[in-house]
């Protein structure tokens, strides 16, 4: 899905200010991951649980991501006058191009497809009130 028509709003909305939003949530995805210990989970200390993935594809995973996040904001600020299921129905596409490039990322590895999820809709509601 295309993005939705820009307003006079979204057209004038910072590029510095989408990007600082875009950096908080890459320095959460960074920050979560590293947190140690997390018994089970993978962090700085050991993989936990996980045997297939690694604090490596966690890194590798969230530089993938981070060039998605701005993408929602902006589609956020793009459709902050559309019915929230069209939202949703718009985001679906870039959530989806966003996991492909996690995954080329992390060699098929799910490392963020929740944070994904939750990040991308957080990005798009920052989008639609600025």
């Amino acid at each position: 899905m295309s993005m939705p028509a820009t307003s006079t709003k979204t057209t004038k909305l910072a590029t510095s200010l989408i990007d600082e939003y875009a950096l908080l949530g890459w320095r959460a995805m960074l920050t979560e991951v590293n947190l140690s210990p997390k018994p089970g989970l993978v962090d700085r200390i050991n993989c936990g649980a996980h045997k297939d993935m690694a604090l490596e594809d966690f890194h590798r995973s969230a530089l993938a991501i981070q060039g998605w996040l701005p993408r929602f904001i902006e589609f956020g600020a793009c459709s902050a006058e559309m019915a929230p299921e069209a939202v949703l129905h718009g985001l679906r596409p870039i959530g989806m191009a966003c996991e492909g490039d996690m995954f080329r990322a992390t060699a098929g590895v799910n490392t963020h497809k929740g944070s994904i999820f939750s990040l991308g809709l957080l990005c798009a509601a920052i989008g639609r009130l600025l």
